[in-house]
């Protein structure tokens, strides 16, 4: 029989250090730090990857344009504007807010909280872009879906140079494309 533990349960994923550390570069050089938001307003990306999908502890609101979210997202992640139709459908969940880096969520959460919204959190660990990094570290091929609900290893990357970042096997889509 099996015997499963809350601290064992814990699945670490090993992640190319490297491509993480140079992901953590572009979010430093982009100041994201300029929206003040510490540990307690922010949720990594192994924790996220960790919730229990039955039961998720964490609604994820993607931040990012409609063209943006066309390309892909997270399965399962609201919009902005889902959030702010019924905020109160979500003031019992911790709402974590992404983007491609961590740049346009964090500006999004300090937006909503400074309007009262405390419940919401932004995605730390390079944000998307970290998510699909440990996702295919992990072996998954294709992290995100489309809006049709299809698996996919599309994401887009705002830049091309930031596609390398996305983990391997990605394939980054940028405006220009």
């Amino acid at each position: 029989s099996n015997f499963y533990h809350p601290l064992i349960v814990l699945k670490i994923m090993p992640v190319n250090a490297e491509t993480q550390k140079a992901l953590m570069g572009v979010v430093e050089n982009l100041g994201t730090a300029k929206f003040g938001l510490g540990e307690s307003e922010t949720v990594g990306v192994q924790e996220i990857i960790n919730d229990n999908s039955d039961n998720p502890s964490y609604v994820l609101l993607d931040a990012r344009s409609e063209e943006e979210r066309n390309v892909s997202m997270i399965a399962g992640a609201i919009t902005k504007d889902d959030f702010l139709v019924n905020p109160d459908k979500y003031k019992d969940s911790t709402v974590v807010c992404y983007c491609t880096v961590g740049y346009i969520s964090g500006a999004c959460t300090l937006e909503l909280r400074n309007q009262g919204h405390l419940n919401v959190k932004n995605m730390g660990d390079g944000a998307l872009l970290g998510y699909t990094l440990h996702k295919t570290s992990a072996g998954v091929s294709k992290p995100l879906v489309k809006a049709d609900g299809s698996a996919t290893n599309d994401v887009h990357t705002f830049m091309d140079d930031l596609a390398p970042l996305a983990g391997e096997g990605m394939v980054g889509k940028s405006f220009a494309d």
